[in-house]
């Protein structure tokens, strides 16, 4: 199911006309949706978007409902990721989730109360110079959450797969969400399998030059460490203000990477650092 499909019908006129321009709604229970559109914030209103809270409206659908719809009433199907806190859209808006959760090693929740309609954009980003800083490098992108770090992966591998066998590792399919932009690519590209199958079976599969990635975790430290002994260059995210934070989180195996790109939410265009720099 798409986005459109499945917010309340009085939401969703509300943005038909600006839906491209649209990165974040917030939904929350009994309270006004807040609504990101080119990085700033709005509420929805009655047909319209309002700057106040006293001219917005509260939808009548509560989360649960919206949950629901969007999984096409089978729960069930979403219960792994939904136990990570998120769930996917057919058209690659992630949906992350809070409410009522019990259970450790598995979360359920018995009630949502919060989403967050996070929606994807192909945005042509990456300029020539950082192509040709990262070219032939590990690479790790830095910034908080909404800074663009999806955005510029993106388009990373979209103009690098010109010139070198690319593959994605699309784990949450929200890298490339448009099979539009995959198809006028040269990417190939494995969506909703993990990163452990990409890097042992897409790696002997597909031979690629360089491997591109969301969100490194700690787990995966392994697989890049693989990678640079294999000769493939891998180009990753982490969530982070600074290099120092990734220094920390990452210590044993932020070594592998050549470059670091940094980005943040009020500057216009990433800084570069060069790891392998005495």
């Amino acid at each position: 199911m798409k986005l459109t499909d499945c917010l309340p019908l009085e939401l969703s006129s509300v943005i038909s006309g600006i839906l491209r321009d649209v990165r974040e709604i917030r939904i929350r229970n009994n309270r006004p949706v807040r609504i990101n559109v080119d990085g700033k914030w709005y509420f929805a209103g009655r047909n319209a978007l309002v700057s106040s809270e006293s001219n917005a409206v509260a939808i009548t659908s509560s989360c649960d409902e919206i949950v629901n719809k969007a999984c096409n009433n089978s729960i069930y199907a979403f219960e792994k990721s939904l136990s990570e806190g998120f769930f996917t859209l057919d058209d690659g808006v992630r949906v992350g989730v809070c409410g009522y959760a019990f259970g450790k090693e598995k979360v359920v929740f018995q009630k949502y109360t919060s989403l967050c309609f996070r929606i994807p954009h192909y945005i042509n980003c990456v300029d020539e110079k950082t192509l040709m800083a990262c070219s032939g490098k590990n690479v790790i992108v830095v910034g908080p959450p909404s800074s663009g770090k999806t955005t510029l992966l993106r388009d990373f591998a979209i103009k690098y797969s010109k010139s070198l066998n690319v593959l994605v590792a699309d784990e949450r399919g929200e890298l490339f969400f448009d099979d539009k932009v995959f198809e006028t690519s040269n990417c190939d590209v494995i969506k909703w399998a993990d990163k452990q199958y990409v890097f042992e079976a897409g790696v002997r599969a597909m031979s690629p030059n360089l491997i591109v990635f969301d969100e490194i975790s700690q787990n995966d430290g392994q697989y890049v460490k693989h990678c640079g002994e294999s000769g493939v260059n891998v180009a990753c995210s982490a969530h982070g203000n600074s290099l120092e934070d990734i220094k920390n989180r990452f210590a044993e195996f932020v070594n592998c990477f050549d470059v670091a790109v940094v980005l943040s939410l009020n500057a216009k265009t990433p800084k570069l650092i060069n790891l392998t720099k005495d």
